[in-house]
């Protein structure tokens, strides 16, 4: 039986200079990576935000047309868990200017829609939405609605077009104040 001398290597470790290089490397990287991956965040944020509010108001739109009733959502801001959060109700009876009976929106949407956290909402003066029996909306439930977070530059936008109830999605130009779809 041939005895082979090979060299046995010693195992010390790493030596505190290399540990050091890879800990200013990593935090380097960390530097650099973490604004960019906060701004995705936001981003996403307003992404979301925008699906919230459109998935609500098409949600409205189509239960108006099921019930044969007309449906009503309004946009409220709410404290959940100590945050001022943008939410997305159905309107009763005790709102201003609402004299139906109770509980006639019901069913208008089948849950609160509450929007990401910090997620901005600039409404346009449209205080409440409006679905007839045929899924059109009045007047004053048209115009753009603005989704924004304060720390990103991304505005997204939905517009509520015609008395047909039309929704358009897209980025929001504040220069022409219009809605450009995407």
């Amino acid at each position: 039986m041939l005895l082979y001398n090979a060299h046995k290597k010693s195992n010390q470790g790493f030596t505190l200079i290399e540990m050091m290089v890879v800990v200013i490397i990593v935090g380097v990287v960390a530097a650099i990576a973490a604004p960019n991956f906060l701004g995705l965040l936001n981003q996403t944020r307003v992404k979301d935000g925008l699906a919230q509010v459109e998935g609500a108001i098409k949600e409205a739109q189509r239960q108006a047309i099921r019930r044969g009733k007309t449906c009503k959502i309004k946009f409220v801001t709410k404290t959940i868990d100590g945050k001022l959060r943008e939410t997305i109700n159905v309107v009763d009876s005790t709102d201003t200017g609402e004299t139906v009976a109770a509980d006639f929106y019901n069913g208008c949407l089948l849950e609160e829609r509450i929007l990401p956290i910090d997620v901005d909402l600039i409404t346009g003066g449209i205080t409440k939405i409006t679905f007839t029996v045929k899924g059109n909306t009045q007047a004053d439930s048209e115009g753009i609605i603005q989704i924004s977070h304060p720390q990103t530059t991304t505005v997204k936008c939905l517009q509520i077009a015609g008395l047909l109830g039309n929704i358009l999605t897209g980025d929001y130009d504040s220069e022409t104040s219009s809605c450009k779809v995407s």
